[in-house]
């Protein structure tokens, strides 16, 4: 099989590290999130000792803004030391790897009065000699480490040659939109650019609207629109069950889905053992939707760049069945709807609704992406 499922950072990076020593053309790693702590450091080091000619590592600037998911203007960071330090380190290894050969560019910065402050880049890619390529929402951060997520390994010539372009693109400041099929993989990659997101998530859309008895979402960040077609879905008798963090980073969201997920018609389950990262949704067992792009306000708004795959060959979407949903199904608590709301997540579903499609987004933007 030329694709592999890995699960959390205990398989992803070993894995991601033995492809990069074996480079020898190019190592190309594009991360939302590269942080000056260990996992920042580990990368650093495998990108100096790869022996490959083009080494190059690009980082969305919100990096520079927030880290260890924190925001460093704020008043707590900037009397933090250890914030501090984690942020020098953060240039200090930018500026090593420069100095080394190891091109590193910071892409979409915000521009004159941080007027594309909102307009990100958020993908994560792993691209080596344009053959190996990792997908999914790992960030090289200690915390990010800490999550549980999901990469998925390709192999093939052909699907690294379209993601070398997507790099070569990101890495000039020009998001692609492209979609591409692969049926040696049995994959079809959708690159989504952040201007024409709503009309590029229309595949996901019916592919959901086209279930005919099963979907089953993992996921810390799930709102309106997706969880309105969701619903949908439910409301026909498709059996819609939704597995997110108890403890997520971004309570909110958390809060709407625990508010809504009675009128939405969702089994709700609560991962126990702590964050969830990853972005996968599983329709009738046979076909797997997932990369970077959360199921939320901003990727569908257009805030952010992103990739998603989806997936049918059979054996890919076997593992993901058995090494992430059935051991997160068993290790999550069903969760009963109260009568009322819980704060500003439980209104999250008529905010989405009620606002120009965009300003909601905006406002969510705020919160910050992951």
């Amino acid at each position: 099989m030329t694709a592999s499922v890995l699960v959390d950072s205990a398989e992803v990076w070993p894995a991601l590290k033995e492809d990069l020593g074996r480079a020898r053309r190019s190592a190309c790693v594009q991360t939302y999130s590269f942080e000056g702590d260990s996992a920042g450091e580990a990368l650093a080091e495998a990108l100096l000792s790869s022996p490959a000619r083009d080494r190059r590592l690009l980082v969305d600037s919100y990096t520079r803004v927030n880290q260890s998911d924190r925001w460093l203007f704020t008043p707590g960071a900037v009397l933090d030391r250890e914030s501090r330090a984690e942020a020098r380190n953060t240039r200090r290894l930018a500026a090593r790897l420069r100095s080394s050969g190891v091109g590193v560019r910071f892409g979409r910065p915000f521009g004159f009065l941080a007027r594309r402050f909102f307009h990100r880049d958020h993908k994560k890619l792993a691209l080596f000699d344009d053959r190996v390529a990792y997908l999914g929402g790992v960030n090289f951060s200690d915390h990010n480490f800490a999550w549980h997520d999901v990469m998925i390994r390709f192999e093939s010539s052909e699907l690294g040659g379209f993601l070398r372009n997507d790099f070569d693109g990101s890495w000039q400041g020009r998001s692609l939109r492209a979609i591409r099929d692969f049926p040696a993989l049995g994959v079809q990659v959708h690159l989504l650019a952040g201007p024409g997101n709503r009309e590029a998530m229309a595949p996901v859309f019916r592919l959901v609207a086209e279930a005919r008895h099963s979907i089953d979402v993992v996921s810390p960040y799930l709102s309106p629109p997706f969880t309105d077609h969701l619903s949908a879905a439910a409301g026909r008798g498709v059996r819609v069950r939704v597995v997110t963090p108890r403890d997520n980073n971004k309570g909110y969201l958390r809060n709407y889905l625990l508010a809504e997920a009675g009128r939405l018609g969702f089994e709700l389950r609560l991962y126990e053992p702590g964050m969830i990262h990853m972005k996968f949704m599983l329709i009738d067992e046979d076909t797997l939707i997932g990369g970077s792009s959360n199921f939320d306000l901003m990727s569908y708004n257009g805030f952010l760049a992103e990739n998603l795959a989806i997936i049918r060959e059979p054996g890919v979407v076997a593992d993901f069945r058995r090494l992430v949903l059935e051991p997160d199904l068993e290790a999550s608590s069903p969760w009963i709807s109260p009568a009322g709301g819980l704060g500003l997540g439980a209104s999250l579903g008529r905010f989405g609704r009620a606002l120009p499609v965009r300003a909601a987004g905006a406002l969510a933007s705020l919160l910050g992406p992951r």
